[in-house]
């Protein structure tokens, strides 16, 4: 018992550092309305990681806290991932790898989106500075980033990982 538990807190922990450091890394594709953020290529670990869930929201967390959005993207940016990797996790009861990335794409499209909108309107964060043209193109610009991160990236590192007997070894010892 012990065993597993400091294996899964160990993970999660990778999980966030990676998570951390591919964001700073890429910093200037990471933040913005438009963004490609590398690190997102993780969120698709849940689907065979279940630890990976607090793992993908810590290393947000902690990312987010350079993020020009402050505390808002902090808060909610880090709870979005939360959702979409927990959503990632239910989807890999279906044994359909390719079905993974859904979650973080729809998630972060549409709820990045939206508080990015928000505060690109103003300085104070209203819902009266919602503006629906804003919203759909930052929607569409923050689906396309996802798209690339979790299905050029994200999806073929999450094939690999499937394939590498020493994982069904760690899974089948605990």
């Amino acid at each position: 018992m012990k065993r597993e538990v400091i294996r899964k807190l160990a993970i999660g922990g990778i999980i966030a550092g990676l998570y951390l450091s591919l964001t700073l890394l890429f910093a200037p594709i990471s933040f913005k309305a438009f963004q490609i953020r590398v690190s997102e290529a993780l969120s698709l670990l849940p689907f065979i990681f279940p630890e990976a869930i607090l793992g993908l929201f810590v290393g947000c967390f902690i990312a987010n806290l350079f993020s020009p959005f402050g505390i808002i993207d902090v808060v909610f940016g880090s709870s979005l991932t939360l959702l979409a990797a927990y959503l990632t996790y239910l989807l890999g009861k279906t044994k359909k790898p390719y079905l993974a990335p859904i979650p973080p794409i729809l998630v972060n499209g549409f709820g990045v989106s939206f508080y990015i909108t928000l505060l690109s309107k103003g300085s104070v964060f209203s819902i009266a500075n919602f503006d629906s043209g804003l919203y759909l193109s930052i929607s569409i610009s923050i689906i396309i980033g996802e798209m690339i991160a979790t299905y050029l990236i994200g999806l073929p590192l999450l094939y690999a990982l499937m394939k590498l007997p020493f994982l069904r070894r760690i899974e089948n010892e605990f």
